[in-house]
């Protein structure tokens, strides 16, 4: 099954939005 392809897909998504939001983060203070 996918399992192990859609818990990559999952890492690498939070991975995407957590360096969005430190991005973010930065850019206001």
């Amino acid at each position: 099954k996918n399992d192990n392809q859609l818990a990559m897909l999952f890492t690498l998504a939070n991975l995407f939005r957590a360096d969005q939001m430190i991005r973010q983060w930065e850019r206001s203070h």
